[in-house]
């Protein structure tokens, strides 16, 4: 299980409040009972709905990887694989939104006739 934390000191933290009040108040999304996930004590959460993915790719949660207001367990690898086919939930901690993705890949696949690029 992966997860990013968008804190409340993040330039991302306006849209990514924006978006998960958005899930919350549509009400097409699976609610979540967890009242802590792995080391964080959360709220609300809600199950992402297929059809709101895609914004989750919008926020372009990539760009923070270097920040020291965005918490995770990724890799820069991790966040630019990030697509519509990731399980992805959102829950409101005490910090800020947190994000949990399953179904990302470890590690590149390999490509190619050999398993890597002849270049």
């Amino acid at each position: 299980m992966l997860y990013g934390l968008i804190t409340e000191q993040s330039r991302k933290a306006k849209a990514t409040r924006s978006f998960f009040e958005s899930i919350r108040n549509r009400g097409k999304a699976t609610p979540m009972h967890d009242e802590k996930i792995l080391d964080f004590v959360v709220t609300s959460g809600f199950q992402v709905p297929a059809e709101e993915r895609t914004r989750i790719l919008k926020l372009r949660l990539h760009d923070e990887h270097m920040s020291p207001y965005f918490k995770t367990n990724m890799n820069l690898f991790h966040l630019l694989m990030i697509d519509e086919n990731t399980e992805a939930y959102v829950y409101q901690a005490e910090q800020g939104i947190l994000f949990v993705f399953e179904g990302l890949p470890n590690n590149p696949q390999p490509f190619g006739v050999s398993g890597h690029d002849m270049r």
